[in-house]
């Protein structure tokens, strides 16, 4: 693939073999001219065209074919480079730089594997060379970010590209809806064919956004910023008023050498583009990009004083003379002895740029900095796929302080050579969601509450729909989940006659750096007067109310209980069996059930929220003449057995203590409700019930104790004895 016109005029400025000018055949002479003024596609034919003439020599043959692989470096072919490397090296060529740069090229086609292997090879013959060590150190790092990409999403940016070189794009004004950017597609009124490339002379583009989010078809500047010379790679002042771009031109007697100029916007049109002064005739300089405050200029040279190829250099604006200062070297810990090209200064300081030293997946990848001190960056480190790829990448712009923007690579699988590519990072997503369901049916509950109570200080809740779900974090708002941070989450039914579920959901998203969806179903008891609720079994002393401490343990299981449910007020049922008489049951059982009351006031439950009631066994589970139909007596005693049990209904939903605060999300469930107790504080907190008004609820005002002889659906608890002296 081709190479981006600008960045090889400045990139290969340096990289002129000096060929012999006694060469015995002109067509050598001519090819290896041709090389030298960097005029790379006319070379590749005229040294072909050599072989095919029988005008090169044995000798000449392996330093002909190096030349050939060297203008496809130029041009970013990296498939012919390996290709016309490979045959040099079999022909003997005996500069070792044959096997690194086939290593490069093998590597910026993804064959990792082998280029490893043409890097070890290197390492033997020039162990000195540390390339060899990072190409090796390259490749497999190359191979875990590709494994292992970011959460970055790149898009081919189709509506802009072509199947020529597109690339270097730059936001031309402060809504980010029109771009510039450099491309050698044809229709710019140069038709002349760039002798370097093969394609047309490169020249800047504007594009704009509609408001669907569709982009306009690309047209060139017109002059005086596009000329019959290479322009490309601009950047903008903050007002956008002032424009820097590069142009690559030929000065007479001193080859291509790239320049940066500035325009002023007159109007619609620009203004007659500026030389910057700073600049001398034989050194090459492009990819201006400017500070946000517009006083520093970044921007890539081969100024003698560097640390390699091309650098990263910077130049200040001084307001008093109203020129740009004399260039400044980044340093080593940005520029190594490789290539730093394409700088890109974000509004919060980081400086982006690309290189080709610093270890990465292909040619050049793109780098970030962080702003270390007073012109001082450091910390450099690789963007990783997918922004990096086994190509070139390069030329990155971002939106703002927003994590999108865009940048340029000839990477596989594109329309072009160069195209430009679009990227974003979304946002790390956590959702916590789930079903309430019946206990006893698993049928789904509608309104049901889930509170979910943050580290963080989040306390919010929902309703669940008709299906019994519930979502938070789905739409942002205060029900979004936020990272590092945990939560506890509970149902509560008390606005629908359900119990607050007795266990709690804990989820983190501490260490979650991927976004992820938590399930927490949750299963709640259905409660009313009408539904005797069994709970851990109640143990008596023999033929007495007094309660055992297996029972003490059990009874904590409603402190735990009405604790969870701050509104409820409850009875507590102690049943017998039938043996015995009526007359030493009843109060027995109604002895029982006052000392669970007792138990549970000891233990701090207001007891406004308690009552007793004993039924003997007016209420039996299995009915004496079934019991009386059994065989034997070990039925019998198992049947009466389930006869004795302790159990609790709910009276109310509605009980208030005196001086409790009322918080929203308890108003919610006693909207419309009588209120029991006195002095009520109704006070109000941020938790949020799914942003909806709350229906009426049905009154649960304390109801007498239900008559007959059978609950509607009874649940066994098991009591002690099997005849009067053991109830």
């Amino acid at each position: 693939m081709k190479r981006k016109t600008i960045y090889y005029y400045l990139c290969m400025f340096l990289m002129f073999l000096s060929v012999s000018a006694m060469a015995q055949k002109n067509a050598i002479a001519d090819a290896d001219n041709a090389f030298k003024n960097m005029k790379y596609f006319d070379a590749i034919d005229m040294y072909k065209k050599a072989f095919t003439d029988g005008k090169v020599k044995k000798d000449q043959k392996a330093k002909v074919i190096f030349q050939v692989a060297e203008c496809y470096r130029a041009i970013g072919d990296a498939k012919q480079e390996e290709q016309w490397y490979a045959k040099a090296i079999k022909a003997k060529y005996p500069d070792p730089k044959a096997i690194l740069y086939m290593a490069d090229a093998q590597k910026q086609e993804g064959n990792y594997d082998d280029a490893v292997t043409s890097y070890k090879q290197y390492m033997d013959q020039v162990p000195s060379d540390p390339r060899g060590a990072d190409g090796v150190k390259s490749c497999e790092l190359a191979g875990k970010w590709k494994n292992a990409p970011t959460r970055y999403v790149v898009t081919n940016m189709a509506q802009l590209n072509t199947k020529f070189e597109d690339f270097a794009p730059c936001y031309a004004d402060r809504r980010y809806d029109e771009l510039y950017f450099t491309s050698t597609r044809p229709g710019s009124g140069n038709d002349k064919i760039d002798p370097g490339l093969g394609q047309s002379y490169s020249d800047l583009f504007e594009t704009k956004m509609d408001k669907n989010g569709k982009w306009s078809t690309p047209t060139p500047l017109p002059a005086p910023v596009n000329s019959d010379d290479n322009e490309g790679e601009a950047t903008f002042d903050k007002s956008f008023k002032t424009m820097y771009f590069t142009r690559c031109g030929v000065l007479k007697n001193k080859g291509v050498h790239c320049k940066i100029y500035s325009a002023e916007r007159k109007g619609t049109a620009w203004d007659q583009p500026v030389l910057l002064a700073f600049q001398t005739d034989t050194v090459t300089y492009g990819h201006p990009s400017l500070s946000a405050d517009g006083e520093t200029l970044f921007f890539a040279s081969d100024l003698a004083g560097g640390y390699g190829g091309k650098d990263i250099w910077m130049s200040k604006y001084d307001k008093k003379t109203k020129s740009w200062g004399e260039p400044i070297n980044l340093g080593a810990d940005i520029n190594t002895p490789g290539n730093e090209v394409f700088p890109f200064i974000h509004s919060d300081g980081t400086l982006y740029f690309s290189s080709d030293g610093h270890p990465g997946m292909g040619g050049l990848d793109i780098f970030k900095a962080q702003k270390t001190g007073t012109d001082k960056w450091g910390n450099v480190t690789n963007m990783m796929a997918p922004i990096n790829s086994e190509g070139d990448d390069f030329g990155i712009i971002f939106e703002g302080t927003k994590e999108r923007g865009y940048f340029s690579s000839n990477r596989q699988n594109g329309k072009g050579s160069d195209d430009i590519y679009s990227f974003n990072l979304p946002p790390i997503l956590y959702v916590i969601t789930g079903t309430v369901r019946d206990k006893d049916t698993k049928k789904p509950v509608k309104s049901a509450i889930v509170r979910m109570v943050g580290s963080d200080g989040t306390d919010v809740a929902l309703l669940t729909d008709t299906g019994g779900h519930y979502t938070f974090g789905a739409n942002g708002g205060s029900r979004y989940i936020s990272g590092n941070t945990s939560y506890i989450l509970n149902a509560d039914g008390s606005k629908v006659e359900y119990l607050a579920s007795d266990v709690k959901a804990n989820v983190t998203t501490v260490g979650v750096s991927e976004s992820k969806t938590w399930i927490e179903d949750f299963e709640l008891q259905h409660a009313s007067v009408d539904v005797a609720i069994r709970f851990p079994k109640v143990q008596y002393a023999l033929d007495k109310a007094d309660l055992t401490g297996d029972s003490k343990d059990s009874l904590n299981f409603l402190v735990k209980l009405l604790n969870n449910n701050p509104t409820i007020i409850i009875e507590l049922d102690a049943h017998t069996d039938q043996q015995g008489s009526v007359g030493h049951n009843k109060p027995l059982s109604q002895a029982r059930a006052q000392s669970c009351v007792n138990y549970l006031i000891s233990q701090g439950i207001d007891s406004a929220r308690l009552k007793a009631k004993g039924w003997w066994f007016s209420k039996p589970l299995i009915k004496t003449e079934v019991i009386a139909k059994m065989k034997t007596k070990q039925e019998k005693d198992a049947a009466y057995a389930i006869n004795r049990r302790t159990e609790f209904r709910v009276l109310s939903f509605n009980y208030v203590p005196k001086g409790y605060k009322m918080s929203h999300l308890d108003s919610v469930r006693m909207q419309h409700m009588h209120v029991s107790g006195q002095g009520q504080d109704y006070g109000s907190d941020t938790t949020d019930i799914n942003n909806q008004q709350d229906q009426p609820a049905p009154g649960n005002a304390p109801a007498p104790a239900p008559q007959g002889n059978q609950p509607k659906a009874p649940a066994p608890n098991n009591g002690t004895g099997t005849n009067p002296k053991k109830n």
